[in-house]
C-alpha cells in the first residue's frame, strides 16, 4: 500500500476503510505513540469540504472470539469511555499540532462501535450522554477559548455509518476478493 492511500484498514486488518471520497485522511497513530504515556489517538481524521470527522472503531463483533462477554462488559465500565474521551483530546492535540484544520471546520467525533447483539436506542443515548459530559463541549461558552474545540459526537453502528457516510465504504476482509 502506498504512503498517501486513502484506502485503510482497522488495527486488526479486519476491515477496510475507503476514503478515497475525502479530501484528506490523517492517521495519527505513530505521531501518538510517540509520547504513548500521554497521547491517545482515534483511528482515522477525516477531512471533508464542510468538516474534520474524528472517527474511532471498535468492533466486538471478532469472529472466533475467546470471550465475545468481554466487550460488552467493557463497554459498561467508567474506565472505556474515559479511554475514548481521551482519544478525543490527543487527537485533537495532533491535528493543531500537525497544522491541520486551518480553516477551523467544525470537528465532529464518530464512535463507530460494533456490538454483539447490537446495542438498543436507550443504552446508545445513555453512552452518548456520558460521552458529551466527558468531551470539552463547555469550551464553546468561554470568551476566552477562540477555536471550537467540538461540534458533534455520534456514536453510531455499522449500518448507520453506510447511511450516514456512503461516501465512505468499509468492507469486511472476509468479503474481500484477493
Amino acid at each position: 500500500m502506498k504512503k498517501n492511500s486513502k484506502i485503510l484498514w482497522d488495527e486488526n486488518r479486519k476491515m477496510k476503510f475507503d476514503f478515497s471520497n475525502a479530501l484528506d485522511v490523517f492517521e495519527p497513530h505513530e505521531l501518538a505513540n510517540l509520547y504513548s504515556e500521554f497521547l491517545s489517538d482515534v483511528d482515522f481524521v477525516v477531512e471533508e469540504k464542510e468538516k474534520l470527522i474524528c472517527l474511532e472503531y471498535k468492533n466486538g463483533n471478532v469472529k472466533n472470539a475467546d470471550n465475545p462477554e468481554a466487550f460488552k462488559q467493557k463497554i459498561v465500565g467508567e474506565e472505556f469511555w474515559k479511554k475514548i474521551a481521551k482519544k478525543f483530546y490527543g487527537t485533537m492535540f495532533l491535528v493543531w499540532a500537525c497544522n491541520r484544520n486551518q480553516l477551523d471546520k467544525p470537528v465532529q467525533y464518530v464512535l463507530l462501535m460494533e456490538t454483539n447483539p447490537s446495542m438498543d436506542t436507550a443504552l446508545k443515548k445513555r453512552f452518548t450522554m456520558k460521552m458529551m459530559r466527558q468531551l470539552p463541549f463547555k469550551y464553546s461558552t468561554r470568551n476566552e477559548i477562540q477555536r471550537k474545540v467540538i461540534d458533534e459526537f455520534c456514536l453510531i453502528d455499522l449500518k448507520e455509518w453506510q447511511e450516514k457516510y456512503p461516501q465512505y465504504p468499509i468492507y469486511e476482509m472476509e468479503t474481500i476478493e484477493v
